[in-house]
């Protein structure tokens, strides 16, 4: 599943790590992953910003409405 939340795109398959983790992007270079279980790693900690935190959010809910 893909979606561009706020200027984001976040990126997620079931088959990365079990269905863990999130690949966030910006301007098409890939700015760190979200743990679902950790939260912010590979880079992500050190540009995790409101912003970026709503969209995750918002992504993460519609991943568990789906089922995912």
């Amino acid at each position: 599943m893909r979606r561009k939340i706020k200027g984001y795109i976040l990126l997620f398959t079931r088959s990365d790590h079990g269905g863990r983790h999130i690949h966030v992007f910006k301007d098409n270079s890939e700015i760190g992953v979200y743990d679902r279980v950790l939260g912010p790693i590979r880079g992500l900690e050190d540009v995790m910003s409101r912003e970026l935190q709503e969209a995750v959010e918002e992504f993460k809910k519609e991943i568990d409405e789906r089922g995912m």
